[in-house]
């Protein structure tokens, strides 16, 4: 009793286009080493740290503090950049380092803020948009006297 013109089900209608069969590969991920891993938790952990202390100067010195003794790790400073930048706390503390008479913070952390902006800038962490947005912000003078740093620093064509 079988009908030549029926056919079991396919999965699809025959009007309906052929799905692909394999799915798309998503994008690959740069792969992080264990000393890179363990670094950027260690930053992750001495980020921790900044809420223990409410005193805004108090706070700039440590995060300078933390980006100089990871100045031998571009990825963990990086990582510290990046979690500044989205807590929204990258302009105030950057600029309590830059700020005059800050009890805090020693010439060698000024270096590596302006070095690990620069390691920021080519990862595309901070752009130079978030530069001149700051220089205009309630550290204007300090931004403006850190983007002239990253102009030493960093490519002419970084910084305007």
């Amino acid at each position: 009793m079988s009908n030549q013109t029926m056919r079991p089900f396919q999965g699809r209608s025959d009007f309906e286009p052929a799905r692909p069969t394999a799915r798309p590969t998503p994008p690959a991920r740069p792969a992080v080493s264990p000393a890179d891993a363990e670094s950027i938790a260690q930053a992750d952990a001495e980020l921790g740290l900044l809420e223990e202390f409410p005193d805004q100067d108090a706070q700039g010195g440590l995060a300078s503090a933390m980006l100089h003794a990871h100045s031998d790790a571009p990825v963990s400073q990086n990582r510290i950049v990046e979690r500044l930048k989205q807590d929204g706390r990258l302009e105030a503390l950057f600029g309590e380092v830059f700020r005059d008479g800050n009890p805090y913070v020693e010439q060698p952390h000024r270096k590596a803020i302006v070095r690990a902006l620069d390691t920021a800038m080519e990862r595309g962490t901070v752009t130079t948009d978030d530069i001149k947005a700051f220089a205009r912000g309630a550290y204007a003078q300090e931004w403006r006297e850190i983007g002239a740093a990253l102009g030493g620093t960093a490519q002419p064509s970084k910084v305007k």
